[in-house]
């Protein structure tokens, strides 16, 4: 992220020196321009910020500077050998910087035609054109004609790097970025130089292959069209796609995204960098997962289930038929005998009124979503939820990052590129995991227990935190005792791990307790496993106890793994507590329990697909009702008695809450697909239809409802939410106990 900048103007240029020497700045002027910026901020940087455009290739603003392509150059004064590299020199006190001199402007075009010797001038089938910057900066800097009247340099093309990438090596100019983003960024050197000289090409090396799950940011941190997306090659033009900004769908870290659409298709997705979240990085999942959307397999119109078979209806006939058979279930066996089941990825509004028409219009507690076990709504040594408690970008300032049965690089990738990033700042990794994971081959530690230990292993942890002398036990004496209970569990694991695997886990232990800030990082899933019941709780008190929480680089918490699984959480997806974790006075059926009870006649689904969790695949022959709103046809839609087309995230704004609490807005880059209606239309046209009066005009409407009765999003509206979402810590001050 760019360090802040504060132009002067003309007219107070002459600011006092001891003013200047306060201020902790650093004075100079670009092209008569007075400014001030922060020490080590570079000249390029400089000048970007004071609205003065220098042309660059090599340089990249997440990476550390090159000097390669020769296109910055600038003139500062009373340095010899003008001109300078603007992306490599960092601005100095009094410094005066020209980027418009002679001397320059010569430099930049004969950068520019030795670049154009042997480039193609293939830009009307390119998929680059109109957005190159080689084609930009020509016009802008470079020669009017050229003086290379021989042929140009031919390469196959194209060459496929991937099963997702193409690369035309003859437009490549050698910038370096992708290779440099595979080394410095995602530390997997998938893309090398190979060959030197005027033989440099961009390739794979020996025996390695460009398969990393941030192959796709090459692509686009690529300046010309060398690198190119198999999906999008020769699908549309810059100029005729509609750009929409919202976030990614496919995992918990809500990377901020840019949606391109064309003729109401999704032609591809880009990144929209927020260094709070993503750090202006997708991955592929985020990148090119989004067939689903423009799927011809969408569903297009009401079903209900005649005669065995599935048949179009109307939408008035198909919830006027779910009003009937819900009323006279109810009648017959009271209204716990109706259950829901929610998404992770639908939207806070849509989830809200889910359990708000199960609970408040038709009087049923069983509601829940597919989650990971967590002992109650709230910790009880914090009073908070179960959450992070460090932000995303805090990570970086960790010294130990610890990870317990989870992997970011499959399930958060862009936090996997997070834990690289505070990796380079000095951090260590310790991994506990059964499995391989990508980050084993950096870490300072891996512990490799067997399968099924997760939970042992986090109990011998916190036993070997409680016996540490260094740690305050004041108040926390019911910890002692609940260890002590679990002692022959705990003896049991230690003779599963063998005596060299029991001392590094305890080892760990120390370490946490003597590090500066570890952060502890749980997978949600892992506590589904035998025995990691306690999982959560446990390595909560473990960093409560050894003061890993409520400072910066430190703290513990689930990786969800959905979109929405936290949001889900907040709005009351749950059996045990309203939204905001408010408590109810009789608890509900669990996901588990709704799905084998019996006494359940009536579920409704919501964006999810329970059938694909049941061992036989079929729901209880006891239920005579399921109706399900569904995008595609699941194992549960083929299920369903009644079915509701929804849409996906592309076609409805709303907003979702990412793994450490950033709520961000979902916004309409498509028209609805005809015959299919967003799911909170869907809940209000059943609840008016089941006597209630619901009369919401859009989620924003909505999210005005739950500022009002959660505290966690109390003062929200859409406007706070703008491009860039806010994390709200307001629970801090409402729930901390």
């Amino acid at each position: 992220m760019l360090s802040p900048l504060r132009p002067i103007s003309r007219g107070n240029s002459e600011m006092p020196e001891e003013e200047k020497k306060n201020d902790g700045l650093v004075h100079l002027t670009i092209d008569d321009i007075p400014v001030a910026v922060p020490p080590g901020t570079l000249v390029w940087a400089a000048a970007k910020q004071a609205g003065i455009e220098i042309p660059i290739y090599c340089y990249h603003e997440k990476m550390p500077p090159l000097g390669a392509c020769r296109m910055c150059f600038v003139e500062i004064e009373k340095i010899p050998k003008p001109p300078q590299t603007s992306c490599t020199t960092p601005v100095a006190e009094g410094m005066v910087v020209h980027t418009k001199t002679e001397k320059v402007l010569k430099a930049r075009r004969g950068t520019l035609e030795f670049l154009l010797i042997n480039h193609p001038l293939d830009c009307p089938i390119c998929d680059k054109a109109g957005e190159c910057d080689l084609q930009d900066f020509t016009l802008r800097h470079g020669p009017g004609s050229t003086r290379f009247d021989l042929n140009k340099r031919h390469y196959p093309k194209p060459i496929p790097m991937s099963q997702d990438i193409n690369l035309d090596r003859e437009r490549c100019v050698l910038c370096q970025r992708c290779t440099r983003f595979s080394s410095e960024i995602a530390m997997d050197n998938g893309l090398v130089v190979i060959n030197r000289g005027f033989r440099s090409e961009i390739g794979t090396a020996p025996g390695h292959a460009f398969d990393s799950v941030f192959s796709g940011n090459t692509v686009e941190i690529c300046p010309v069209g060398a690198l190119t997306a198999q999906s999008y090659r020769f699908k549309a033009r810059p100029w005729e796609l509609k750009k929409t900004p919202s976030i990614c769908n496919n995992c918990s870290v809500g990377c901020n995204a840019r949606i391109d659409s064309r003729v109401d298709r999704i032609t591809r997705l880009m990144s929209r960098n927020n260094d709070e979240v993503d750090d202006g990085w997708l991955c592929n999942r985020g990148r090119w997962d989004f067939d689903y959307v423009n799927s011809d397999q969408r569903l297009r119109t009401p079903l209900i289930r005649r005669d065995g078979k599935l048949t179009p209806a109307s939408w008035q006939e198909a919830i006027s038929y779910i009003a009937s058979r819900v009323k006279d279930i109810v009648a017959r066996n009271g209204a716990q005998s109706v259950a829901g089941i929610g998404s992770t990825r639908t939207t806070n509004e849509e989830t809200y009124l889910f359990q708000k028409l199960l609970r408040d219009v038709i009087g049923t507690a069983n509601i829940d979503h597919h989650h990971g076990t967590f002992p109650g709504a709230r910790d009880r040594l914090t009073g908070k939820p179960w959450m992070m408690t460090n932000s995303l970008s805090e990570i970086e300032q960790a010294s130990h990052i610890v990870l317990i049965g989870s992997d970011p690089y499959l399930h958060q990738p862009i936090l996997n590129l997070r834990i690289k990033k505070a990796l380079k700042k000095g951090a260590q990794i310790y991994i506990v995991n059964s499995a391989e994971t990508e980050l084993d081959r950096l870490s300072t530690l891996k512990l490799t227990i067997p399968e099924q230990t997760t939970g042992v292993a986090a109990k011998l942890m916190l036993k070997q935190v409680l016996e540490n002398a260094a740690v305050n036990l004041e108040g926390r004496e019911e910890l002692r005792t609940k260890v002590q209970r679990e002692d022959q569990v705990i003896r049991a694991g230690v003779d599963t791990f063998g005596a060299r695997l029991t001392t590094q886990l305890q080892a760990l232990a120390d370490e946490i307790i003597a590090a500066k800030a570890a952060v502890i990082l749980y997978d949600e899933m892992t506590t589904l496993e035998t025995g990691a019941e306690d999982l959560a709780a446990d390595l909560q008190a473990l960093a409560v106890l050894s003061g890993q929480i409520d400072r910066p680089g430190a703290g513990v918490g689930p990786l969800f793994r959905d979109a929405n699984s936290l949001g889900a959480r907040d709005m009351g997806l749950l059996p045990d507590a309203l939204p905001g974790y408010q408590p109810v006075e009789q608890p509900g059926l669990s996901y588990a329990e709704i799905l084998a009870s019996e006494q359940i006649k009536a579920l409704f689904v919501m964006g999810a697909n329970p059938v694909q969790h049941l061992a036989e695949g079929q729901l209880s022959p006891a239920l005579e009702l399921l109706v399900v709103q569904e995008l595609l046809p699941t194992e549960t839609v083929r299920q369903a008695d009644v079915v509701l087309p929804a849409v996906s995230f592309a076609e409805k704004d709303g907003s979702m809450t990412n793994v450490d609490h950033h709520v961000q807005a979902v916004r309409r880059a498509l028209r609805l697909l005809p015959g299919a209606q967003a799911d909170w239309q869907i809940l209000t046209a059943l609840a008016n239809a089941l006597g209630q009066d619901w009369s919401y005009a859009d989620p924003q409407e909505i999210l005005l409802e739950i500022a009002e009765h959660n505290p966690f999003y109390a003062g929200l509206d859409w406007e706070e939410l703008g491009l860039q979402g806010v994390r709200t810590t307001r629970e801090q001050e409402v729930l901390h106990v």
